[in-house]
């Protein structure tokens, strides 16, 4: 891709080096960073993180940079950014202050990937069995940093409306961007039913909600889908996979997990269904949107099917009750009619919702807005003015704390 020459720049504080293989989070950090080199900012990425080999080969500058470190704040403020997105609130809270008090001119955009509070919460009711409370103190420090910055990028509109309707954010301080597909694939030119064979899963195992989905499924749809298709493989793919994992395999009944999967659109393509049994999460899931381009029908539950297209889209029953998540999934594998009537499905899905150019202009055009009334917009906000005022000093208090002690501890 060609980048635009720019006086502007864009700067990414990252949790993690974007691994687009790895992560639906860094195809989605990448899709935003793409976005704005198309506008014409000269992108840098930094981050705390130590290198990876399978970072993104991007093309953007790339910084190391240090936590509770003041030697960030020179050189953020020579590098003078016009925009400073955040990819996690853990970012906004370590870097957000600097950032204020070195490039206060700076636009700051916060990109959740999911919304954590809720995914977090969904995590402690299934683990509990009890009612969903999403009042917890990692909701306090999220919303505390949308709140600071001046827009929140959602993946997910029932993210959003969320945020909106429980925790009072104001709409102008919140835009909703998907994922984005830059061409819908022809998904007559990918291999159809009769090409296909065996069952694939495919998710990052750094992911709670992937680790709780591989598991779950080998202990309880596995031995009912097994019955239901004998001879059927099921193959599972996960960037960083590990011990525990492993151990779920079952050679003698098809079961066998894998690590990563080198080309997951290539990967994806050699199998007839592409399987996504999660309990909890939040946001947009890569491993569907990869199943939909690849022309692999995708059999998930509520969960996994939230953010990503309507109920009555899919095709059949959404549910998360490992009898009928089998009885889906065997059906599916052995009827082409249905087969086909799922994927072209989700081509619908990827047509309706994920295009580049119906989103793409919107979120450069909101950024351009902001630039131009920033005193205006900031002074609307007047809960994250306050914030920035009080609440934020015991990150930056903190932080300065915790780097005089390294300074003591090292000398």
């Amino acid at each position: 891709m060609v980048r635009n020459e720019s006086n502007k720049t864009a700067l990414l504080i990252a949790k993690q080096w974007p691994e687009p293989t790895s992560t639906a989070a860094g195809r989605r950090t990448l899709d935003i960073l793409d976005l704005l080199a198309d506008a014409g900012y000269r992108v840098e990425i930094a981050s705390p993180a130590q290198p990876t080999p399978f970072q993104a080969k991007s093309g953007y500058g790339e910084h190391q940079i240090e936590v509770n470190d003041s030697s960030f704040d020179p050189w953020v403020h020579a590098l003078d950014p016009a925009l400073v997105v955040y990819d996690r609130f853990m970012m906004e809270e370590q870097f957000g202050w600097r950032v204020r008090e070195q490039c206060p001119g700076a636009i700051t955009l916060l990109d959740t990937s999911d919304f954590h509070s809720l995914r977090e919460a969904r995590h402690q009711a299934l683990k509990s069995g009890q009612p969903l409370n999403l009042f917890h103190p990692i909701a306090e420090r999220e919303v505390a940093a949308m709140a600071r910055c001046d827009l929140t990028v959602m993946i997910s509109q029932i993210e959003v409306e969320l945020l909106q309707r429980h925790f009072c954010l104001p709409d102008w301080q919140l835009h909703y961007l998907p994922f984005l597909v830059r061409q819908l694939p022809d998904v007559k030119a990918l291999p159809g039913f009769d090409e296909r064979q065996h069952l694939v899963m495919i998710g990052g195992f750094k992911h709670a909600p992937n680790r709780d989905a591989t598991t779950w499924f080998a202990q309880e749809v596995w031995p009912r889908l097994h019955a239901l298709l004998p001879g059927v493989e099921c193959h599972i793919y996960g960037a960083y996979s590990d011990h525990a994992m492993h151990r779920l395999s079952d050679p003698a009944t098809g079961l066998r997990v894998h690590g990563r999967a080198e080309d997951a659109l290539a990967t994806l393509a050699r199998y007839r269904l592409n399987l996504a049994p999660l309990r909890f999460g939040a946001g947009q899931k890569g491993k569907i949107l990869e199943g939909w381009l690849s022309g692999t029908p995708t059999v998930t539950t509520p969960i996994g099917a939230e953010s990503m297209a309507p109920e009555d889209l899919w095709g059949y029953p959404l549910s998360d009750d490992p009898q009928q998540f089998a009885t889906t999934t065997a059906q599916l594998y052995q009827n082409k009619t249905d087969w086909l009537a799922v994927r072209d499905a989700g081509t619908r899905a990827l047509e309706s919702g994920f295009r580049h150019k119906d989103h793409a202009p919107a979120f450069i055009q909101r950024i351009e807005d902001i630039a131009a009334n920033l005193d205006a917009h900031r002074n609307r906000n007047i809960w994250g003015r306050i914030l920035r005022r009080t609440a934020h000093r015991a990150e930056e208090f903190m932080s300065r704390w915790i780097e005089e002690k390294n300074k003591r501890n090292d000398g």
